[in-house]
């Protein structure tokens, strides 16, 4: 049985439909498994699709696919679908496929973890012990973060539009925005630390807000990382 994607989307595994799905022009049928009820694998994958590309973002190998009955094959387009990066990025990255995806989950940990810190340090001096030496850690934390950010959102950037073609999904889009709010926030609070040190010992008046912003990595980079998370898993 030969298929195209139209017809292939008949099978999304719905009102009593079996659920077939295609990996690298093969149709297989997954209606038996636990992980495929009602054609929906983790809420992001459905049934009647070609999962081939989705490999390329998941924690496991197209193994656990191919143990399935293989029930066809998938007409492939006339066109394939080129990535919107230049030519060399796919050549290297056909040449190191390993570099596809993990460079952004490696890199992006760093600036999580300086922030996050950030905000636990914060915490620490004006609720426990207003020790001098948290607020130089939170100054560093921010000269770390913002070093590493950049490399972060590179790697983001290039993952989202090899892996991804650059589509809005909203998780991606989600996380271009929080992203954008902490660099901005970083970039506040590190120039007023500069300009003066003891700023978050009394904030008052509109320093208030810098505390605020610090705070509120906390939150915001959890999101970002559950964002990550879902992506990958």
């Amino acid at each position: 049985m030969e298929l195209t994607k139209q017809e292939l989307e008949q099978y999304n595994g719905q009102d009593g439909k079996p659920a077939y799905v295609a990996v690298d022009g093969k149709i297989y049928d997954v209606t038996e498994s636990k992980l495929w009820k009602n054609g929906k694998h983790m809420n992001r994958h459905f049934a009647g699709t070609d999962l081939s590309n989705a490999f390329e973002a998941a924690p496991h190998g197209k193994e656990t696919v191919q143990k399935y009955p293989q029930v066809g094959t998938l007409k492939q387009d006339a066109v394939v679908e080129k990535p919107p990066v230049p030519d060399w990025l796919i050549n290297f990255f056909d040449k190191y496929p390993f570099l596809k995806r993990h460079p952004h989950p490696m890199v992006v940990h760093f600036p999580m973890a300086f922030f996050i810190t950030s905000s636990l340090f914060l915490g620490w001096y004006y609720l426990i012990s207003p020790i001098a030496s948290l607020l130089d850690a939170i100054f560093y934390m921010h000269i770390l973060g913002t070093m590493s950010l950049p490399f972060a959102i590179a790697t983001g950037w290039v993952s989202w539009k090899y892996n991804y073609f650059g589509k809005r999904i909203g998780y991606i889009t989600r996380k271009i925005i929080m992203t954008s709010v902490v660099l901005v926030f970083d970039i506040i609070v590190l120039v007023s630390m500069i300009y003066q040190p003891d700023i978050l010992v009394h904030p008052q008046g509109i320093q208030i807000l810098l505390p605020i912003f610090i705070f509120s990595y906390l939150p915001i980079v959890s999101a970002i990382g559950h964002h990550g998370g879902q992506l990958v898993y």
